[in-house]
């Protein structure tokens, strides 16, 4: 009871000195609280990966659109994501009557491809887009015709096909091949 009395003998200056600390403690209170509630997002961030249903491998002509989605990201972090595959890649030479004239004229090549993109994490946290492959060019790879030929592209085939974030270590790999054939290229002989 001593305590009870104690209380009730303050004087009004004293009571209003609790009255201040009792305030002063619950705004520092609401103020960790709120540090925390904006801190949570940030907290649930670090476990980048790849959303497997979302994330997939389609032609587009010739070209691979690799589609993606990242989740698990910092709101507005800036990820840098590629897409990366093995490219098989059959150029032909083709002479004014539209026929591939000797075997020696056409050749196959296997090089990486990879292209990239920087993107930003939208406010839960991911990344949704896509990058598109397109098959290396004869003359990048060495290729040409002799003089009156045209460098033609007979076929593409993508595989090991992945997507892959940098920045936050975050990677799939696409099962499967993905060939598109020039139905314009003569036959090869």
């Amino acid at each position: 009871m001593r305590g009870t009395e104690d209380r009730n003998r303050r004087t009004p200056a004293a009571r209003k000195e609790v009255f201040i600390r009792m305030r002063k403690i619950a705004a520092l209170l609401a103020g960790a609280l709120a540090v925390a509630a904006f801190a949570a997002p940030s907290a649930m961030a670090g476990n980048a990966h790849f959303i497997k249903n979302a994330t997939s491998a389609s032609l587009s002509g010739s070209s691979l659109v690799c589609k993606f989605k990242e989740a698990g990201l910092e709101s507005g972090s800036v990820e840098t994501v590629s897409c990366n595959a093995t490219e098989s890649i059959t150029y032909e030479c083709v002479n004014g009557g539209g026929k591939n004239p000797s075997a020696s004229n056409k050749h196959t090549f296997v090089t990486h491809a990879s292209k990239s993109g920087q993107f930003t994490a939208d406010r839960n946290g991911n990344i949704a887009n896509s990058l598109t492959l397109s098959p290396a060019s004869a003359s990048s790879l060495g290729f040409s015709c002799p003089s009156g030929q045209t460098v033609t592209l007979v076929s593409v085939s993508y595989s090991n096909v992945s997507v892959a974030d940098s920045t936050s270590g975050a990677s799939i790999s696409i099962p499967g091949t993905f060939t598109y054939t020039n139905p314009s290229a003569p036959p090869v002989r």
